[in-house]
């Protein structure tokens, strides 16, 4: 007859065994899920790095300017467009004083 004591010494061992193994590759998944992670932050930081590289590209101020020339009808601010809300009544139309279009 197998004693208890020969059963609790054969059977704890494996019970150790196979949760160390379970536990081995649960480590293991989380590894290679971290590396996974890292990877993908240190290809989101390249990324923002060359989206940075072409922003200052962009907006470059000589370049803004060529832009603004080409495609906007800017002109200089006559006395006529500038109006102080201060001094104007509530009630007086803008748009037949010529302030407004």
């Amino acid at each position: 007859m197998i004693r208890p004591a020969l059963i609790l010494w054969i059977g704890l061992p494996a019970i150790v065994t196979i949760a160390l193994l379970l536990v081995s590759y649960q480590v293991k998944g989380l590894e290679n899920e971290l590396a996974a992670l890292e990877r993908a932050a240190i290809a989101q930081q390249e990324e923002i790095h060359v989206l940075n590289a072409e922003w200052s590209f962009l907006n470059r101020p000589e370049r803004l300017a060529r832009l603004a020339e080409r495609h906007l009808d800017l002109a200089p601010v006559a006395p006529k467009q500038m109006i102080s809300f201060a001094y104007e009544p509530l009630g007086q139309n803008l748009e037949s004083q010529g302030y407004v279009k």
